[in-house]
């Protein structure tokens, strides 16, 4: 009995492809005896050209059909033809006679050899059991390589093409029986067919002719491989519908996949198994966002969370999908086992992969080769200056002076001041700064001793710098000169060593983490690790420094600008930042003072910043920091500031060269940036939004400085590219010239002239020390003279102010509260001798010492006044004398907690304790958590690879772009590897996309 075939054609927006598919149709060597062409409501002629090839039946179907549901409609159409066909009956027997009827299924793009058909019949006619066969289908450009050739499924569940992107060298020709073959240019009986009634409605796009084999297997069918027949494609799955072709993006792809593979996982499963499966959907789902983090696809989360989602509330069908199965399965699933892809097999093919991908990744590892790319040398350099400049420290447990201070003694302490708790000892409850947060994560780093990481900041500030600058410089140049210059150059740069000689803590900050930020943005586009590890470092710098932000967002607007198409993961860089800084901005709008939350974090300290143009000669104080002491002793009157900006103009010609070279696009960047950063540090030191004592405390502006020398630095690094046989003479005496800059100032730890210095750990006596630590509720009131008629009154509360308790909510606040109005009427009432007893005031606030510090020359008569009338008041007994801290007294019958009782439970609601203080702490710390397991290098080789190709192709801050790569003394030419990147498949290691790299 003669087969039948009826050929069905689905096809959207394909006239192109039509052109190619219908002529090799009609081209068969053994024709079909029917076609049936369904047309797809499309933006093109294809519907036209399917009419004019004049089939059978033209059936029209709207623009959102499967291509299951499109060839169910056209075998419909086909059953509606046979119904009355006598002919038919009469030719092959009784009505009740199965007859030999085939279907071949044909997307748009499949344009099939003239044997195609022929091959597929001849398989038919040899293996009688045959109801599937599928054709080996080739590319269209290149019919050497295999796009699909069977199909099978893991013990997990992942669907994997066979043989995908091989050569078709005729290695595959023995193979036969396989478990499933693609939809395109499959070959089914037609009774097959209508007895498993079409393909899977829940499988609209992928896995439909894998789950329609399975489905034959099961139900006493055969399918088999026809080696020798081809079909052209143009290799994109489902292209004869909407639903899954070129248009499809990356991330859709996946949540289509991965719909359909949890789809048949419940279809497939049994009772038992099904409902501990459809369980486990979320849960899964939750956990493979970790696994995406630490994979670094994080794009992958939300189609994942999708499709689960989507099968969880049944929205495929899997209960009617289910019922089919089961209906038509006459064998067990266990039966088909030794077609799946054992878990060794599947090992040999991830290895396989890997080991594509460890030889991609091979190219441009060098590129950022510290020791080898000549940072060795740089970093003994700038270990041996560290040692040398800050000696006297090495041993030291913690540092105090200028504006720097011990930590809490206990990471408990350090994190309690985080979120949302007690900001004031007068028991105002508040929001934390962020930089709290930076200081909690920096303590827990040596968290035996948390102030022990200021000393180890101090230490390795110069050889951390001189890394930064030379890994920001391997972004630009491969020329190892050129990367010592730019790490030589941060290490000196005079923002870092003011900002160590004063203990301006969150300047040390700003400067290592800039070059670190710069790196990763520029690479943000490329990479979610880099974004991730940009984003945090952006949260660094704007809280230790918020009078940044102006300055971080317009350079993060244009870096989204320029991003291309990776300005998604730049986009979303400022999370962590906005989450971070959301709440303090709400706190001070609700005070009506939003431009308070610029100020600058930790312990204010007064100083006279340097304004206009003297702002751009990076040092941040009037006058410049050493420089006027060092003019007076050598009797020279010139003008420290022309001095300061004349060693800046070797630099500054250099930055100008590069506007006129290739690197011009790094220059006007570099120049962009020294322009933002300048301008923010002239405008900053306007501003005082902080008090301490009364006095206001401008604005430090010596990150704003750093950020603008960094961008004058990469733009001398463009110019200096260009001169290329001048590079060495001319950057040597542009880093001498900097060099010069820190003389006066980079000693002071060697002469002495610096206010850091060690610490023991304490900032009050050591009686108040050692109780405040027992009682961290006991209170100690200093009372400071700063003039003949001026008293700065202070509550401190356990063993003393520490770095992390101070809180811009205070030292922004200037209308003075009960407390401090409590506090300043016990003070001045200690100046009537015998007239005052503030006993029950002491007790009500928890007050156990008194201190009268040291006062400056101006307030020793009110001092000694103050002291005499202490002395004798019956509320207090002196408790001793210290040159270092002042005089000191004890409450007579302390209490150890405020008798207050509000007061009391102010001071003991923690973050945690209180709602919002653990709402907000939940939520940034899961913030930060997304983003850190996003930037640890987590993501294998895949992520390599990405680098990899990445660094293989030119991208505008390539300075050595259109030449060959520069070597200390020649240059060696450049080379380009290829990928090529399989669809991604469920956890299949894989690139994103189906494109060639």
């Amino acid at each position: 009995m003669r087969p039948r075939v009826t050929a069905i054609v689905v096809a959207q927006n394909a006239a192109e492809a039509l052109a190619r598919t219908l002529p090799a149709l009609e081209e068969q060597t053994r024709a079909p005896e029917r076609r049936i062409f369904v047309s797809l409501e499309s933006r093109d002629d294809t519907e036209e050209v399917l009419r004019a090839a004049s089939p059978e039946v033209l059936v029209t179907l709207p623009e959102r059909t499967s291509f299951g549901e499109a060839a169910r409609a056209a075998v419909t159409q086909l059953a509606e033809i046979d119904e009355g066909d006598a002919a038919r009956i009469e030719e092959f027997g009784t009505e009740g006679e199965t007859p030999n009827d085939w279907i071949w299924l044909l997307a748009a793009d499949n344009a099939p050899d003239p044997d195609a058909l022929e091959e597929l019949l001849d398989t038919t006619e040899r293996n009688p059991s045959l109801e599937v066969t599928g054709p080996k289908v080739v590319r269209t450009d290149d019919p050497a390589v295999i796009v699909e050739y069977g199909e099978s499924v893991t013990h997990t569940g992942v669907s994997v093409r066979l043989h995908q992107d091989s050569l078709d060298q005729g290695q595959f020709e023995h193979l036969s029986d396989v478990l499933g073959v693609g939809a395109g240019g499959m070959l089914v009986r037609r009774d097959t067919w209508d007895r498993l009634d079409g393909f899977d409605r829940g499988l609209d796009a992928v896995d439909d002719g894998l789950d329609f084999s399975v489905r034959t297997w099961l139900s006493g069918g055969r399918v088999l491989l026809s080696p020798r027949a081809r079909v052209e494609s143009l290799a994109e799955e489902a292209a004869g519908t909407a639903r899954y072709g070129q248009r499809t993006r990356s991330l859709q792809r996946y949540r289509i996949r991965r719909t359909a593979q949890l789809h048949r996982q419940l279809v497939w499963a049994g009772r038992v198994e099904f409902f501990l499966s459809w369980l486990m959907l979320l849960p899964g789902a939750l956990l493979r966002t970790l696994l995406h983090l630490l994979r670094k696809n994080p794009g992958r989360i939300l189609p994942d969370l999708r499709a689960a989602l989507t099968v969880f509330f049944l929205q495929t069908g899997v209960p009617s999908s289910r019922r089919q199965f089961r209906r038509t399965t006459q064998q067990p699933l266990n039966t088909v086992d030794q077609l799946l892809i054992s878990p060794t097999e599947w090992r040999k093919m991830r290895a396989n992969r890997r080991d594509e991908y460890r030889a991609a990744s091979q190219h441009g590892r060098d590129r950022f080769n510290f020791i080898t790319g000549g940072g060795g040398w740089l970093l003994i350099v700038a270990i041996i200056a560290a040692v040398a400049l800050f000696f006297p420290l090495i041993g030291a447990g913690s540092l105090a002076g200028g504006a720097l201070l011990p930590l809490s003694g206990t990471i408990g302490e350090l994190w309690g001041t985080t979120g949302y708790g007690l900001r004031d000892t007068g028991g105002g409850i508040g929001v934390a700064d962020p930089f709290n947060l930076v200081l909690a994560v920096f303590g827990s780093l040596t968290f035996w001793n948390p102030s022990f990481i200021i000393v180890l900041l101090w230490l390795l500030a110069i050889p951390v710098a001189a890394v930064g600058g030379w890994f920001l410089a391997a972004r630009f140049t491969r020329s190892p000169w050129l990367r010592a210059f730019f790490g030589l150059v941060w290490m000196a740069a005079p923002p870092l060593h003011v900002a160590l000689a004063e203990g301006r803590v969150t300047g040390v900050l700003v400067h290592l983490a800039l070059p670190w930020l710069f790196f990763t943005c520029i690479a943000a586009a490329r990479s979610w690790a880099a974004a991730a590890v940009c984003s945090l470092l952006a949260l660094v710098v704007a809280a230790s420094s918020p009078s940044l932000i102006p300055a971080l967002a317009i350079t993060w607007l244009l870096s989204v600008f320029i991003a291309g198409r990776g300005w998604v993961r730049l986009a979303l860089t400022p999370v962590p930042t906005v989450v971070m800084f959301l709440p303090l901005l709400i706190t001070q709008l609700n005070r009506g003072r939003p431009f308070a939350m610029f100020a600058d974090p930790g312990m204010p300290v007064v100083s006279e910043p340097a304004r206009g143009w003297n702002a751009a000669t990076l040092f941040a104080e009037q006058p410049p920091h050493g420089w006027a002491q060092l003019f007076q002793t050598l009797g020279i009157t010139w003008d420290p500031w022309i001095v300061l900006a004349l060693l800046q103009v070797p630099l500054a010609v250099l930055a100008l060269i590069g506007v006129f070279t290739r690197g011009w696009r790094v220059a006007l960047v570099g120049l962009g940036t020294a322009a933002l950063g300048y301008v923010t540090a002239g405008v900053a030191g306007g501003f005082a939004f902080a008090t301490t004592g009364g006095v206001a405390v401008p604005l430090w502006i010596g990150p704003a400085q750093s950020f603008g020398f960094l961008g004058l630095l990469v733009a001398a690094g463009a110019g200096a590219v260009a001169i290329r046989g001048f590079r060495v003479p001319v950057t040597a005496v542009a880093l001498l010239a900097i060099v010069a800059l820190i003389v006066p100032v980079a000693p002071n730890q060697l002469t002495g002239t610096s206010p850091v210095a060690a610490s023991d750990g304490r900032t009050l006596p050591a009686l108040v020390d050692a109780q405040g630590r027992a009682a961290e509720q006991l209170g100690t009131l200093v009372i400071t003279p700063t003039s003949a008629d001026t008293l700065r009154v202070e509550l401190i509360r356990g063993s003393g102010q520490k770095l992390n308790q101070f809180s811009t909510l205070e030292t922004t606040n200037l209308v003075p509260t009960q407390a401090d109005e409590q506090l300043a009427n016990i003070a001045v009432g200690f100046l009537s001798a015998g007239a005052s007893n503030p006993t029950a005031q002491l007790h009500e606030l928890g007050i156990g010492f008194v201190l009268v510090e040291n006062a400056p020359s101006g307030g020793g008569a009110i001092e000694q006044r103050l002291v005499t009338a202490m002395s004798t008041n019956e509320a207090l007994s002196s408790a001793g004398q210290t040159a270092e801290y002042g005089t000191l007294f004890q409450v007579v019958n302390a209490a150890e907690t405020p008798t207050d009782p509000d007061l009391a439970g102010a001071l003991e609601t923690t973050n945690w304790q209180h709602q919002l203080g653990r709402s907000m702490l939940i939520v940034q710390l899961a913030v930060l958590l997304f983003v850190i397991l996003l930037a640890l290098p987590t993501g294998g080789l895949e992520s390599r690879v990405r680098a990899s190709r990445a660094l293989g192709r030119r991208h505008w801050e390539d300075l050595d772009r259109g030449r060959e790569t520069f070597t200390e003394f020649g240059a060696v030419s450049q080379e380009t590897v290829h990928v090529y990147a399989d669809q991604p498949t469920g956890d299949h290691i894989d690139t994103e996309g189906d494109t060639r790299a």
